[in-house]
């Protein structure tokens, strides 16, 4: 056993870390993801990716525009009136998206906006008052609303976007980051603030339980996704580590080590993976959810350090995550982003 672990590894190059956790990985776990392509995108900052399946294009939030990949040519355009958002959400059904805007840095207190564009006609729809540094959208087809993380304000704003208006704006408290919905009456949310926990919202009644879910050892929680078959919400922490939890009781089930610099969690329904970029080690983790009693990591997918969001094309199971080179001038002043290099932004492809 040890000459065969010998062989497997001979000529590889691995971190500590990646080599520990690839020795760890169950016998009979396996995931095979590579990169295919790297498509070529414009300059600029981004943030959360989504899919639209009703136009089979990856929609990448950027500060100026939002990028659209069509992901059967790879042609890449851009909503030019889909600005300044954290995502370009598509509202299913409609030829609508969502999309939270902020004004300023993120603390700086003022009321951003929550934006509905017609992505068929690049045009603004509506622009309704959000509260402050709107962040994370989650669509829920319970109530076929869209609920609007306000990090900063700690609320969530509740949109009818076929309405065109904010139905209510809902106290949590804590430091939102976001959301999930079971589509079945519940929307999670979760609460980056210490102790790091996950809100869980009556979509019905359109209120908070007083009841949290704890994510222990978890710091700054990020992404959250939601399994249906086994019923479990995934959140990623910045520490290194993914929390797996009961989405009825909030109990753990499983706790699995992942990268740093983790950001969305991404869920492949018809391969039962968990997906996790992570963005300051360059890492996709990828993590078998098919038996939930046995949660395990499957692959630790070399990416691009700074590649922590993404989203999935559910019919091919392709993942797109946006992927920059840093600037070779090195980082600026402590506490600020590392630049990234000019022209060098692309979109990975990576294939199961």
């Amino acid at each position: 056993m040890k000459e065969q672990g010998v062989m497997l590894m001979k000529g590889l190059k691995f971190t500590g870390f990646a080599l520990a956790a690839l020795l760890a990985l169950p016998a009979l776990a396996k995931a095979e993801h590579k990169i295919i392509d790297r498509v070529k995108v414009g300059d600029g900052g981004f943030d959360y990716a989504t899919f639209n399946p009703a136009t089979n294009q990856v929609l990448m939030a950027r500060t100026d525009y939002t990028t659209v990949i069509d992901v059967k040519t790879h042609k890449v355009s851009e909503l030019k009136n889909a600005i300044r958002a954290h995502s370009t959400l598509p509202v299913p059904g409609t030829t609508l998206a969502v999309l939270p805007q902020r004004k300023g840095s993120i603390n700086d207190g003022d009321k951003g906006t929550i934006r509905i564009v017609d992505l068929a006609t690049d045009t603004v729809v509506a622009d309704l008052p959000g509260e402050v540094n709107p962040d994370s959208p989650a669509y829920d087809p319970f109530t076929k609303y869209v609920f609007v993380a306000n990090q900063i304000s700690a609320q969530l704003s509740v949109v009818d976007p076929v309405a065109k208006k904010i139905v209510k704006t809902i106290d949590v408290g804590g430091k939102l980051e976001f959301l999930a919905s079971d589509s079945a009456g519940k929307v999670y949310v979760n609460d980056e603030s210490i102790p790091t926990t996950i809100a869980v919202v009556d979509v019905k009644a359109l209120t908070v339980s007083p009841n949290r879910y704890p994510l222990q050892g978890c710091m700054e929680t990020t992404g959250l996704a939601y399994v249906p078959p086994a019923k479990l919400l995934v959140s990623s922490c910045k520490n290194g580590m993914a929390k797996f939890l009961d989405a009825a009781t909030g109990k753990e089930v499983a706790s699995i080590p992942i990268a740093r610099g983790p950001d969305a969690v991404i869920y492949d329904a018809t391969r039962q993976l968990v997906l996790i970029p992570c963005g300051i080690d360059g890492i996709l983790e990828i993590i078998s959810v098919a038996d939930p009693t046995k949660i395990a990591s499957v692959q630790h997918l070399a990416t691009e350090q700074g590649s922590r969001t993404g989203t999935i094309d559910p019919a091919t199971g392709r993942v797109y995550l946006m992927a920059s080179k840093p600037d070779p001038k090195g980082p600026p002043a402590p506490g600020a982003p590392v630049p990234r290099l000019a022209g060098s932004f692309e979109v990975l492809v990576i294939s199961p």
